[in-house]
């Protein structure tokens, strides 16, 4: 299950640079498994209704929003990202990991195809 939510994650590296700790412009292995284990809790979070989700739009984040007003949001703007980070006011965006919508919504496939 991992290795099919890391190749989901791979396909598009460039989404996932928030994940880029030491900012060197390179993805590790390491940096990639940190993606690929966010990507695996959010997606499993998903199914609550705790309003803790953010999107990012015009430059600044947006939310608290519930996973199904993120979804709305989705409808609208397919490439969207989202995050569960908290954010306050001595955290900059840079600092916060971003994923696109897209990725959680595959790997809640992944996670519900794997309890079958």
């Amino acid at each position: 299950m991992d290795d099919q939510i890391e190749a989901e994650i791979r396909k598009d590296l460039v989404s996932i640079k928030t994940f880029d700790e030491n900012k060197d412009g390179i993805l590790d292995d390491i940096e990639i498994k940190n993606a690929v284990s966010k990507a695996k809790l959010w997606a499993s979070e998903s199914v609550s209704d705790e309003i803790e989700w953010l999107y990012f739009g015009s430059d600044k984040a947006v939310g608290p929003l519930s996973w199904k007003e993120i979804l709305e949001v989705h409808k609208k703007y397919p490439e969207v990202f989202i995050t569960k980070d908290k954010i306050d006011k001595s955290v900059t965006n840079k600092r916060i990991n971003w994923l696109p919508a897209n990725i959680i919504l595959n790997v809640t496939t992944i996670l519900a195809e794997d309890q079958i």
